[in-house]
């Protein structure tokens, strides 16, 4: 008997039933909402986020006070003594009152405006990187969960085409045409359709947690997502020259360096004062005072300060260097693994995907004229099903490289 598309299409016994309803389960964890859930869209969600936006700004904000700080003057001390031969009101008495400040002449101090303004441009960096840090976790967790979803909708085509066959197949038993033994082998391939449904569920509903962790947002919200799996890139894109990791690793050395060059400033600071003397009694008089003090370095010369600066800056400029070489490695090492994935991707869409329908198409037209067995047929199915999940997972696998070659070379504010 031949069997026609109209036939395979026709009954929808319990097993189609059944897998018909967790398909409706698996298209269910994005909601209906009005609006569409793209990549632009979960960028903007993960970047306006409070508290990923306080990760970024905060320590920005501090090394901005720190600056404040370090370029404000210091304070000036006003200091009154009173002293009396018979109490403070008696008639020999002396006030004393003057005004004080410390002044730097050996430059520490411009150089410790010079290290904070050079925290502040490493505080910078740092805030680029968590920027880059933040979007690449959401569009990762986005492409992650747009890459469950395809793989869902290819199980759905594959269990509706394994259902297809078994009620083709069922109809074959009874015209005689085909034996009980294929009716089972497709009836055991179908009977795996609950359990992969529910496995492509949780890899879903994880990455939808995984997008909820870094947006704070809910996509039951949304009524779709929409995106390419697989990146357009350019090949001959080159790397930003100055990425934000070494633009703050370079701040962090200058850093080092000017808090170093200022512990070893031996001169020490010089407070100089004025004021009033005033002597009350039987011969009153009015003086003007004028006083300086400084610390001598005898025993404290800054050598324990200057030991720590000085590996300071050694462990700044070590980091920088290895730094360097890591970005250098790294981005030659991500770029050519995202240019090798992508036209590997291509060129098995092209050929191998295609020859894998292709052959599902040949085994399932011979099995509706009888040419083939149940179990050809099922072998063709698989191996088409098999064939668009590995193009899903180099598609994806594009995307994370893509992803984290972009983080690598984020540039600085």
């Amino acid at each position: 008997m031949t069997v026609t598309n109209r036939t395979l299409a026709r009954g929808k016994p319990i097993a189609a039933r059944c897998f018909a309803a967790f398909a409706l389960v698996l298209a269910a964890p994005l909601g209906a909402g009005a609006q569409v859930l793209t990549a632009d869209e979960v960028v903007r969600l993960a970047l306006g986020n409070a508290s990923n936006a306080t990760l970024a700004e905060a320590p920005v904000e501090a090394a901005e006070g720190r600056l404040v700080s370090t370029q404000t003057w210091r304070n000036p001390v006003l200091s009154v003594e009173r002293e009396g031969v018979e109490g403070l009101g008696g008639d020999g008495s002396e006030t004393l009152v003057t005004l004080e400040r410390e002044f730097d002449i050996s430059g520490r101090r411009a150089l410790q405006v010079r290290g904070a303004r050079a925290d502040l441009h490493a505080a910078r960096g740092r805030r680029a990187i968590q920027r880059a840090e933040t979007r690449t976790d959401a569009l990762a967790a986005f492409y992650a969960l747009l890459a469950a979803q395809q793989e869902q909708a290819a199980l759905e085509e594959f269990g509706a085409q394994l259902t297809a066959l078994g009620e083709a197949t069922r109809q074959r038993v009874q015209a005689g045409d085909a034996s009980r033994l294929e009716l089972e082998r497709v009836r055991q391939e179908t009977l795996l359709l609950p359990t992969l449904a529910a496995e492509a569920r949780l890899e879903v509903e994880s990455a939808a947690d995984r997008l909820f962790i870094a947006t704070g947002a809910n996509v039951s919200g949304y009524e779709r997502i929409a995106g390419q799996l697989l990146p357009a890139i350019d090949p001959q894109s080159a790397a930003s020259p100055v990425s934000a990791r070494l633009a703050s690793l370079e701040a962090e050395a200058d850093a080092a360096e000017a808090r170093e060059r200022a512990a070893s400033r031996l001169v020490p600071d010089v407070t100089v004062g004025v004021g009033l003397r005033q002597i009350e009694g039987p011969m009153e008089e009015i003086g003007v005072l004028v006083s300086a003090s400084v610390p001598l370095p005898i025993f404290d010369r800054h050598q324990g300060e200057q030991r720590e600066r000085a590996a300071d800056t050694r462990l700044a400029e070590a980091r920088l260097r290895l730094e360097q070489r890591r970005f250098e490695a790294q981005t030659g090492m991500l770029a050519r693994r995202m240019v090798a994935l992508h036209r590997t991707a291509l060129e098995y869409e092209e050929a191998a995907l295609a020859s894998a329908r292709e052959l599902r198409r040949i085994a399932l037209v011979s099995y509706q004229g009888g040419e083939t067995s149940a179990l050809e047929a099922i072998d063709a199915i698989r191996t088409a099903y098999e064939a668009e999940l590995r193009l899903i997972s180099l598609k994806h696998r594009t995307r994370e490289t893509e992803l984290a070659l972009e983080e690598l070379i984020a540039e600085t504010d």
